[in-house]
């Protein structure tokens, strides 16, 4: 008894004859396919939400950054700098100068040496600076790694899915005694619509995951070379 239950339970029972419509080979799929489904439609939906919100973002990032530097170098000057970045509040390099422009204020005031302060520029001023590119890098890769995640799982959960397909096409085969195409070919479709749907999920979430952590490197690489321009400019203003 129980091992009739099962399969009634965990598969569908193909209809010999019944048309191969590809939503209704979804709704008479059995409820682990259709799990497998639902888990990677959700992480599709979920992948794009990430794509299209992190394109505009660093987007944005690249274009508030590129204002920002033209000013900054425009400036002439750290003080001419510091009242130029209030036109870009949001650029990521704006609040990397911000951390550095405040350490660079405390240790211009102490009533040291100018080696002395700039040994304290190359140790304290550094590591704000660093400090600073690091976080604001965080902030760009955050929800980044679900795309890694989808493209490498997508496909195996939508494997399994396609194992229990094709399962369900035997299990069809020996409740009907028949191995007749009408009766293999419905668990077949729905498992080769598992297959379809875990590389449409996998396929944009790779592409736009190795896009993406291109040009956060790239970001990366500005504000670490930024860090570096500043520091040298710190030491001379001293």
């Amino acid at each position: 008894m129980m091992n009739s239950f099962f399969p009634t339970l965990l598969v569908s029972n193909p209809t010999p004859g019944a048309q191969l419509n590809p939503w209704d080979l979804v709704l008479q799929a059995g409820l682990v396919v259709q799990g497998v489904m639902i888990i990677l439609l959700l992480a599709s939906i979920i992948s794009w939400a990430i794509i299209f919100w992190k394109w505009w973002l660093l987007k944005d990032a690249a274009a508030q950054n590129r204002a920002f530097s033209e000013s900054f170098w425009a400036s002439g000057s750290l003080d001419g700098a510091l009242r130029a970045s209030k036109a870009h509040p949001d650029a990521s390099l704006n609040r990397v100068f911000e951390t550095g422009m405040n350490e660079y204020k405390q240790v211009s005031a102490l009533d040291l040496s100018r080696d002395e302060k700039i040994e304290l520029l190359e140790s304290n001023v550094a590591r704000s600076l660093d400090q600073a590119a690091k976080a604001e890098s965080e902030k760009y890769r955050q929800y980044v790694p679900f795309l890694a995640n989808t493209a490498s799982a997508a496909p195996f959960i939508g494997l399994f899915g396609t194992v229990w397909g094709i399962m369900n096409s035997f299990i069809g085969i020996g409740a009907t005694g028949a191995s007749n195409l009408a009766v293999v070919a419905p668990g077949i479709a729905e498992a080769l619509i598992a297959t379809a749907m875990g590389l449409f999920a996998a396929i944009p979430a790779v592409l736009f995951y190795n896009f993406f952590i291109n040009k956060i490197r790239i970001l990366s690489s500005q504000m670490t070379q930024f860090s570096t321009a500043f520091l040298n400019t710190a030491k001379r203003n001293l």
